[in-house]
């Protein structure tokens, strides 16, 4: 049997690849992935997505390839990966290395420049910060409140979703792609 654990959690119900022209930052979904008898878990996009997605490796490891090279660049747990919309994305979660990881995808009118607020340049697609208990919290937490979505869900994410920002700001070493 092949095992894997999810749990997601998609604000329209919908695994569109939509982009937010309405408001500043929203979050359009958010999950979490541990492989556990999966042999891989690939993902690819040659075109992008329209929103940006932050991946956070929690344990084990990841392969990524960055402006479709044939060498995998292996991000090991207590890193971040942000990849901006309409951006090439290929990575591979392989069983062996015991992924899990954490994902989160949002768009929005100023998403650049609140960036850019929190010191994440344009251009750096790995953050390594090292593993904190207090990331995948966010991440569930924002998972639950998508489900849920209870009274003001939306200001909570975006809350938990600069929070995040925050902490990698803090915590980072930015890497070029080629690290």
């Amino acid at each position: 049997e092949v095992f894997m654990y999810i749990n997601s959690a998609y604000l329209n119900d919908s695994l569109l690849n939509c982009k937010d022209t309405q408001n500043p930052i929203s979050v359009g979904s958010c999950g979490n992935y541990r492989l556990i008898t999966v042999n891989q878990l690939p993902t690819f996009r040659p075109k992008g997505r329209l929103d940006y997605q932050l991946i956070y490796i929690a344990s084990g490891a990841a392969h990524f390839y960055f402006k479709s090279t044939d060498e995998a660049t292996v991000i090991p747990a207590g890193t971040f990966v942000l990849f901006r919309p309409r951006e090439y994305q290929k990575y591979i979660y392989y069983g062996s290395d015991h992924t899990e990881a954490y994902w989160i995808h949002f768009s929005g009118t100023q998403v650049k420049s609140i960036l850019r607020e929190y010191n994440i340049d344009d251009a750096t697609h790995i953050f390594r910060t090292g593993t904190q208990f207090v990331y995948s919290e966010i991440f569930k937490n924002i998972i639950s409140e998508i489900q849920q979505k209870r009274l003001g869900f939306e200001l909570i994410i975006e809350a938990y979703l600069k929070q995040l920002f925050v902490l990698i700001s803090r915590n980072k070493e930015s890497l070029d792609d080629d690290s």
